[in-house]
């Protein structure tokens, strides 16, 4: 099936551009701090673009350049930030994703990609950077990460806090079970039966989760008051 004919998907291209190609549009709400660019910065240094900076085709004049036909430039609609830290670091090429958008398309994608990317589960991300930080070491990490060294320990304390609250939620079961006494009786099929049979009826009416003992405990005694 040609993905195409469907017409709610765009067609879209991989390219690597020129850097001076590039051209940021003017309504990018995106704000980054001079330690987050630093950090990117250096990111991209050490491993490269791996994110491309998805653009759209603007075919424009360069101000003030030699006369002549309109030169092809593309309009940023994500990565402004990875384009400017590209161009500091002498990239002359960069790697785009091209797409296909009107105006309007074009600002509404601009916040989407910016602000409709979800929001990180804290224990997911928790048990995420406490392996990380086993394995590189925490200043490593804050170093390479949207996250200082503090946030970082906040965060992995979150683990710290959950496993205190596993295992004072296991010593209380574990006491409620050793206050809990085995009591058995003998009785015929028909008489076993029987409690079976009334047990299930308090456990419809009381929950299902009940335990048998403490149905048969609640019979004795309605029959006692």
């Amino acid at each position: 099936m040609d993905c195409l004919s469907n017409p709610a998907e765009k067609a879209i291209e991989f390219k690597w551009l020129k850097t001076d190609e590039l051209r940021p549009n003017p309504w990018n709400p995106n704000r980054m701090s001079q330690e987050m660019i630093r950090k990117l910065s250096a990111e991209i240094k050490k491993s490269g673009m791996i994110l491309p900076i998805v653009v759209r085709p603007e075919p424009s004049n360069v101000a003030g350049g030699p006369p002549g036909p309109p030169q092809n430039f593309f309009q940023i609609i994500d990565g402004e930030h990875r384009w400017l830290v590209a161009k500091e670091l002498g990239m002359d090429f960069a790697p785009c994703i091209i797409v296909q958008l009107s105006e309007s398309e074009a600002r509404i994608k601009t916040i989407q990609l910016n602000r409709l990317r979800g929001e990180d589960d804290p224990e997911l991300l928790a048990r995420l950077l406490r392996d990380l930080v086993l394995e590189l070491g925490a200043m490593e990490l804050g170093a390479r990460l949207p996250f200082d060294p503090v946030e970082i320990k906040q965060t992995l304390e979150l683990l710290e806090l959950q496993a205190e609250e596993s295992r004072e939620k296991l010593d209380r079961e574990m006491k409620e079970m050793l206050k809990q006494r085995i009591f058995s009786v003998i009785v015929t099929e028909p008489e076993k039966a029987l409690i079976e049979s009334a047990i299930f009826r308090l456990q419809s009416q009381l929950g299902s989760t009940i335990r048998p003992g403490s149905a048969m405990a609640k019979i004795c005694e309605k029959y006692i008051s």
